[in-house]
């Protein structure tokens, strides 16, 4: 043991002075054949992606909404002009009433017309001088699920529009507000209880390193979708709000004309799912399932028609492959969903009574900005409640492409660039990480079903939820790399069976040395008992990474009962002595497993 600890802390040390730990090295040997790497890597393109972005960033696709459909229809219209057969859309009530499991369907939000007119005084009449908000021109422009309603009003300054002090002395009664918060935020108050024809709401867009830089960014707003007060919003840029503080605050009076025509209507949710069904009896019924999500204010490139359209180029790709014999029909069942967000996904996994047939979700949402965007490629794996191996297989895969692309783009020489003739060169320097939420992966994650997966995403992304969240900032060399991810691990899920079961044993075990001494640098600090139960949680997740082999292969049990005692070797490095002790874990709390759907 003292020899094992020995030869443990200098790999550990090793890792420190080299940076990658060669254990840790991604290697797609004994996972993946050439012979399936090479064909996907040559088939998958980001150009074929771009247009199908370029296509779907013109349609405006709030949830039960028609150009929702529109784009819905688009999809399914290019899967079956691939060759896909298993092609459908399904539709569920969006009434305002049905339940899916904890969520309350939405209605949905039909919009006939909206415009906001700023007007000069002309001395005996006002008249229309500048329009700011525009439904046919710039839909973001108005908040989403504002309601009908036409006013003449002057505008007044509220800031945020929390506090009883941003009311004091001002008369609200059938003016318009100003507000640099979410519409929804203020409605009750200054709508509600103080009067308040409509809002203008300038609110920013989510805070990254890059907030309020340029002020030029039209937010998306909300109001609520079951509202206790029906009023109407408009979003406007912070420049703009800036310059009509300015002269509201020299006494200048501001005028505006706004007419909005929209209604909240009994609707349905509509969802393209597709698939390529599997072939082996054993495991056809088991299911691959790709995500993303289709809804999003228009043009919203890459949150999220990069997704959209990244899933869409893996149908496609294997579809392809398969037909031409360069690939064998997978043994599980791979198949391709577009939902709505969240909510979507919630309908969708509520409305299945074999949900249990799904054995991983690769989600893909954000997966296309180019550097203009700032944005920062990431693998994410899932929760600590569910723990699986799949997360260090996307994980290898996604090192796999950062080692390929920046030998490629450090002019050194390289099997696989995956760059596009119309994209970028870059090295890809996707990090990998945990757990990441925001999107419809965690549906999937979370306690009522469980299911494992990857996400691909980028984060930060300085346009998103933005009028600039355009086709212009999407990289197709970018799109071609993450439906290559996607591809390949889907791929390599839906076909696995026992003979893998000696490679990704060797996977786990490697990947273990690291996430060791990430633990053993993090509790070096505290103290023995603190350490010994830290040593017992991870010992345990590593041993639930090994069991989730099971849903997949046979695993002989004199090789898990090995990998065991080597983990047990492994984090007793953790504590310097006495046995691991676990420690009261006070009160657990287990849902109840009848209502499905996340609880917040």
């Amino acid at each position: 043991m003292k020899l094992f600890k020995n030869l443990l802390l200098i790999a550990l040390v090793s890792s420190q002075l080299f940076g990658l730990s060669a254990l840790a090295a991604s290697r797609l040997d004994g996972l993946v054949a050439e012979s399936v790497i090479k064909p996907i890597a040559e088939e998958v393109s980001g150009i074929a992606a771009r247009r199908n972005l370029d296509r779907i960033t013109l349609y405006h696709r709030m949830r039960a909404g028609s150009q929702f459909r529109e784009s819905a229809e688009f999809i399914r219209d290019q899967l079956l002009g691939y060759g896909l057969q298993d092609v459908q859309i399904r539709e569920y009530p969006a009434d305002g009433k049905t339940m899916y499991g904890t969520q309350k369907s939405r209605y949905a939000w039909d919009v006939e017309f909206a415009e906001l007119w700023e007007l000069k005084n002309e001395g005996s009449h006002w008249s229309r001088d500048r329009r700011l908000g525009d439904w046919a021109a710039m839909p973001l422009s108005l908040a989403q699920d504002s309601l009908s309603g036409e006013v003449e009003a002057d505008l007044v300054d509220i800031g945020a529009g929390t506090s009883a002090s941003d009311y004091e002395g001002k008369d609200l009664e059938g003016r318009l507000v100003l507000t640099s918060s979410q519409p929804e935020t203020v409605a009750n108050i200054a709508v509600g209880q103080h009067g308040a024809a409509g809002i203008i709401s300038y609110a920013a867009n989510q805070k990254t390193a890059w907030w309020k830089e340029d002020d030029r960014l039209v937010r998306w707003g909300h109001l609520d979708s079951f509202p206790k007060v029906k009023t109407f919003a408009f979003m406007i840029s912070l420049g703009e709000a800036r310059r009509y503080q300015a002269r509201l605050h020299n006494g200048e009076q501001v005028r505006f004309h706004a007419r909005v025509e929209a209604a909240q209507n009994m609707g349905q949710y509509t969802l393209v799912d597709a698939a390529i069904a599997g072939t082996d009896p054993a495991v056809a019924h088991e299911e691959i399932v790709f995500t993303c999500h289709l809804d999003h204010p228009r043009p919203g490139a890459n949150d999220n028609a990069s997704g959209c359209a990244a899933i869409l180029e893996v149908a496609r790709t294997l579809h392809t492959l398969i037909a031409q014999g360069l690939l064998p029909v997978p043994r599980r069942t791979l198949r391709f969903v577009w939902p709505p967000e969240i909510e979507g996904s919630l309908v969708y996994l509520s409305s299945r009574k074999d949900a249990q047939n799904i054995r991983a979700n690769i989600h893909l949402d954000m997966v296309g900005g180019g550097p203009v965007t700032k944005s920062v490629f990431r693998v994410s794996g899932g929760p600590m409640s569910v723990p699986s191996f799949i997360a260090d297989l996307a994980h290898e895969i996604g090192q796999f492409v950062n080692q390929q692309t920046e030998q490629f783009a450090s002019g050194k020489s390289a099997s696989y660039p995956l760059i596009s003739a119309e994209g970028g060169k870059e090295p890809l320097l996707a990090l990998m990480e945990g757990i990441s939420l925001g999107s419809d992966h965690q549906v999937y994650n979370e306690g009522s079903w469980r299911i494992p997966g990857f996400y691909l995403h980028d984060w930060p992304d300085r346009y998103i939820h933005t009028n600039f969240d355009q086709a212009a900032n999407i990289d197709p060399t970018k799109l071609k790399r993450a439906a290559f991810i996607a591809a390949l691990g889907g791929w390599i899920l839906a076909n696995l069976g026992d003979q893998d079961a000696p490679a990704l044993l060797a996977l786990l075990k490697r990947n273990a040395f690291d996430r060791v001494a990430d633990v053993l640098r993090r509790t070096q600090q505290w103290n023995a008992d603190d350490a010994a139960v830290a040593s017992r949680v991870f010992a345990q997740l590593e041993h639930r990474k090994l069991s989730s082999l099971k849903d997949f292969m046979a695993v002989g049990t004199g090789a898990i009962e090995m990998q065991q005692q080597f983990i047990e070797e492994l984090y007793g490095l953790i504590h310097t002595g006495g046995e691991t002790r676990a420690g009261n874990p006070g009160v657990v709390y287990r849902r109840n497993p009848d209502i499905k759907g996340p609880m917040s």
